[in-house]
């Protein structure tokens, strides 16, 4: 596909600079992980891995290069090293392309653009790791049934994949309504090996229908985190005058507002959003995070990456 096909491509989702900024970084999984793969994760089945997990009392059958001598020494009987397994991680990362996600502020980058920097960036953390992803793009609803959103990648790993999911995130701009509850629906059908979704997302959808399905992935085992894309003057709303509002989620015309009423009722209903948002997460377990379209995409995940590596030590 040629970039005049294209709105983006690999040199606007991923720079030099970002690449650099991302090397050293893990996702590390918070819960232990069931996976077949060798990766960098505790898995809670028991393997050759060199992290110690527990003794166990010698069985005919047992290797004898797992006996633990020295501890057989001290109690008088034979024992062995138990293990746990290394194991990959297995991530999807849903994006959110509606309509809503095409705002901008000036020649700032649209909220799609940065929710595409932001997957990429994880992707390229979890290939890294020798670690699988499969990516979602809930797309513009249609009334044909259509079950996948926009696109539905299976989870895999190594440069080719990662280079079909960047065309996809590359194909276009957000448009239509959104689609984000049937693609999470999609998901949970799907029953895939339990691990971490990732939702990036500007959140500007009724959040019930999309917190449903949310929990029942992690009713099904899945850690879940919601990255909030903001574009700065949502956030703020910093206008003091008349402006021409427009649904970038549907055909209709713009609407002429005067701002100065509107604004203190505006503010107090987006950060009632949030708050919503923040407190199902808190209650749920999982992860809520702020990425403002002005800040690098590369510093949002490099910070989370860093809580999370904190919060895992506390454990």
């Amino acid at each position: 596909m040629s970039r005049g096909q294209m709105a983006y491509d690999l040199s606007d989702l991923l720079r030099a600079d970002g690449r650099q900024a991302l090397e050293h970084l893990r996702l590390k999984a918070r819960k232990l992980v069931t996976g077949m793969l060798h990766g960098t994760h505790r898995s809670r089945r028991k393997g050759t891995s060199t992290e110690f997990d527990h003794h166990a009392i010698y069985q005919p059958g047992d290797p004898f290069k797992l006996i633990d001598w020295k501890a057989s020494a001290r109690h008088d009987r034979i024992y062995v090293k138990r293990q746990l397994e290394d194991t990959a991680l297995q991530v999807r990362i849903v994006v959110d392309r509606s309509g809503s996600m095409r705002r901008a502020t000036g020649d700032g980058p649209t909220k799609y653009l940065q929710a595409a920097r932001l997957a990429t960036a994880m992707a390229y953390v979890i290939l890294e790791e020798r670690d699988r992803f499969g990516l979602s793009i809930a797309g513009a609803a249609t009334g044909s049934g259509r079950s996948r959103g926009d696109a539905w990648l299976p989870a895999g790993s190594g440069e080719p994949h990662l280079v079909r999911c960047v065309q996809a995130l590359c194909a276009r701009e957000g448009s239509g309504g959104d689609n984000l509850a049937e693609c999470l629906r999609v998901q949970v059908e799907q029953s895939e090996r339990r691990g971490l979704t990732a939702l990036v997302s500007d959140l500007m959808l009724d959040p019930q229908p999309v917190q449903a399905h949310l929990a029942r992935l992690m009713a099904q085992g899945h850690d879940i985190v919601v990255f909030q894309i903001c574009d700065p003057t949502e956030q703020e709303f910093p206008f003091s005058r008349w402006v021409r509002f427009q649904n970038l989620e549907s055909q209709a015309s713009g609407t002429r507002i005067d701002t100065v009423p509107l604004k203190r009722i505006y503010r107090e209903e987006f950060q009632a959003l949030q708050d919503e948002w923040r407190q199902w997460c808190r209650r749920n377990g999982a992860h809520f995070v702020v990425a403002r379209t002005d800040s690098p995409m590369e510093t949002v995940l490099c910070e989370y990456l860093a809580f999370r590596d904190e919060i895992g030590r506390e454990s």
